[in-house]
């Protein structure tokens, strides 16, 4: 338990003294619970990577139940010689389109090594019957992380795309549709859609009564746009291809 609190502090994502503030008992009991993915890897997505390097955050929901998949990184599976399935497949087909680049390699570290934060709404997975739970449990670390990330990139005017995906990714307390500060900020770019699932309607509907695109429209290019935003404000833009290990 420790060591993944050290993980937080260490990346300066928070201090000492909030990490013990979050680490509720509830929190406690899903990291016991915890299946998926290994306990080691529950604080994935912020090892080695903090706030002032984050270029592109990208929301997903909670680990695989796939032992094979599960990493702690949203929507990347940890054995990459896996084929791409569920959403993957979509996301890699989006990417295919937008920017010409054909992944196969299903282990996305490579796009964390450039700044981009893989982050689940949930860190733990125990099992179908626990995971409301879990969600819940993990709403206020999850929130307070995106709303450090939020402010420091603001008040150093340093660029940040958010990638939401789906109705519960858009309606994350801190990034909330049409209900959070930063909709028109110059320095956070929002790219809102449904989700990337292989459910057929999930991603090809739009979503709220069609204000925001479906995820397989092909006008929607939030890989171009991202790199477009990053561009702009002289800034690496994201390699998306995921064999750069």
């Amino acid at each position: 338990m420790e060591a993944l609190k050290e993980i937080l502090i260490m990346n300066d994502w928070f201090t000492r003294q909030e990490v013990e503030e979050i680490f509720t008992p509830e929190i406690q009991k899903c990291i016991n619970e915890c299946t998926r993915p290994s306990q080691g890897d529950i604080f994935n997505a912020f090892d080695g990577l903090n706030p002032q390097d984050v270029k592109v955050l990208i929301i997903g929901q909670d680990p695989y139940p796939d032992e094979k998949k599960a990493h702690g990184l949203a929507f990347s599976y940890k054995d990459g010689k896996i084929p791409a399935d569920d959403s993957l497949r979509n996301i890699f087909y989006k990417i295919k389109e937008d920017v010409g680049i054909d992944n196969s390699y299903t282990n996305l570290s490579a796009w964390k090594k450039q700044g981009v934060l893989l982050l689940n709404t949930a860190l733990t997975f125990a099992g179908e019957s626990n995971q409301e739970f879990h969600i819940k449990t993990w709403n206020q670390l999850i929130n307070s992380a995106i709303s450090k990330l939020l402010e420091i990139k603001t008040a150093s005017k340093q660029p940040l795309v958010v990638m939401l995906w789906g109705d519960k990714a858009n309606k994350l307390q801190a990034l909330a549709y049409k209900s959070n500060e930063y909709e028109n900020s110059s320095f956070i770019k929002i790219l809102r859609s449904s989700h990337p699932s292989n459910n057929y309607q999930a991603c090809t509907k739009a979503i709220y009564n069609g204000e925001l695109p479906a995820f397989k429209d092909s006008k929607f290019k939030p890989f171009k746009e991202c790199n477009k935003f990053l561009e702009a404000n002289n800034v690496d833009v994201i390699n998306w291809s995921t064999c750069q290990l």
